[in-house]
């Protein structure tokens, strides 16, 4: 079997300040998209104490009221980069599943659901490039 890691490539951006020139060589050749970006929303507090006593603040707020402007914009950043029929995979709050969906709810996207943790809390978006 081929090992997964000459298959897959990792780079770094900003999904808030997104443009045309963000991985601009990636547009429309994206298979897969998995973010794990801040999203925690501004009155909340993160519950497990691993991540509450040692990541900082800029890795858990998502910013925004509703802790979703990291997530809009790595939405906006899936929508170039994937190829038809790509899919987009993003972490959330317990909370944020009708918001995550919202993200989603335009043309571009199909098959957009929430998916639950091992616990049974809302946790992750995924939406499939139409």
């Amino acid at each position: 079997m081929e090992a997964l890691g000459s298959r897959v490539e990792l780079r770094p951006g900003d999904a808030v300040r997104s443009d045309e020139h963000l991985l601009a060589d990636l547009v429309g050749a994206v298979d897969v998209l998995v973010a794990n970006p801040p999203y925690i929303p501004p009155d909340a507090e993160p519950t497990e104490p691993e991540v509450r006593d040692h990541d900082p603040a800029l890795a858990l707020y998502g910013g925004g009221d509703d802790g979703l402007a990291v997530p809009r914009g790595v939405v906006r950043a899936a929508a170039r980069l994937l190829r038809p029929g790509g899919l987009l995979v993003m972490e959330h709050a317990d909370v944020q599943g009708a918001g995550g969906r919202a993200l989603t709810a335009t043309p571009d996207w199909v098959d957009v659901s929430t998916q639950r943790d091992l616990t049974g809390r809302d946790r992750a978006l995924v939406a499939r490039r139409a």
